[in-house]
């Protein structure tokens, strides 16, 4: 009964409809920065003070800034251990089903892991702080334009932007009833977190809105994998704990 009630709830939840709005709101973001590439310096000179951006120093955005950079650091251990428990407490912990752990783990592998890093060193795109605008030595280049002007720690797209929305891989654990109003705040606060890189001078607008997209996309498409082999995943784990759990509580 409940494995019909789960591949039903999974059925509902349209993966690929979202996956597909997300890949079309990526081109259209991407399009806008593309012909128009001054919103990129314009926005970044909102928050430039000459050659210095002075929110970078701001305590309450430094504090959000630090806790955005730590939430891979608390999650990411706990979900062995959640895989674990499940495997030994199934039916108690049903709820912390194990295919919703590798989800969050494969979400923060293939976002910010993989997309990100490979961007990074592929388009060598420089941070706006390190332009000649803004105190640097580097030329503004465009987004999704093969700058060749950074060699490490590059602008585009943004690491921290890919981390916050690869947090939200985490609201899989929250029960439906919530995850609506629970998924807004957590977007909203995350988004803001994300958003913050442009206003340290760290970012480009479009290389976080890009990240951050790119991300959801990419935890659109696991989803749309993971969800209907949710059942044999769990059962896998199930049934290599089995011997250990035979063995602890007989």
């Amino acid at each position: 009964m409940r494995k019909t009630t789960v591949k039903l709830h999974y059925a509902e939840g349209g993966a690929a409809p979202l996956t597909a709005s997300l890949s079309l709101t990526i081109l259209i973001v991407s399009f806008v920065f593309i012909v128009f590439p001054g919103i990129d310096l314009a926005v970044s000179r909102w928050f430039a003070d000459g050659e210095v951006f002075p929110l970078g120093e701001n305590a309450v955005l430094k504090a959000i800034r630090d806790f955005n950079r730590t939430v891979p650091y608390s999650l990411l251990p706990l979900m062995p251990v959640i895989v674990a428990a499940y495997a030994l407490w199934p039916r108690r912990l049903h709820f912390f089903a194990p295919h919703k752990a590798f989800y969050v783990v494969a979400s923060f592998a293939m976002g910010p892991g993989l997309v990100v890093q490979i961007g990074k060193s592929f388009f060598g795109r420089p941070r706006p702080a390190g332009l000649v605008e803004f105190g640097g030595a580097a030329e503004f280049s465009p987004v999704w334009q093969f700058a060749g002007l950074c060699s490490r720690s590059c602008s585009f797209p943004s690491g921290e932007a890919a981390l916050a929305a690869a947090a939200l891989s985490v609201l899989v654990f929250v029960p439906v009833t919530a995850r609506k109003l629970i998924g807004i705040i957590a977007a909203l606060f995350f988004l803001f977190a994300a958003l913050n890189r442009v206003l340290f001078g760290a970012h480009f607008l479009s290389d976080v809105l890009v990240a951050w997209l790119a991300t959801l996309w990419v935890m659109g498409w696991l989803w749309s994998h993971i969800a209907p082999n949710a059942d044999r995943i769990d059962d896998a784990v199930r049934r290599w704990a089995g011997p250990m759990r035979r063995g602890m509580f007989r």
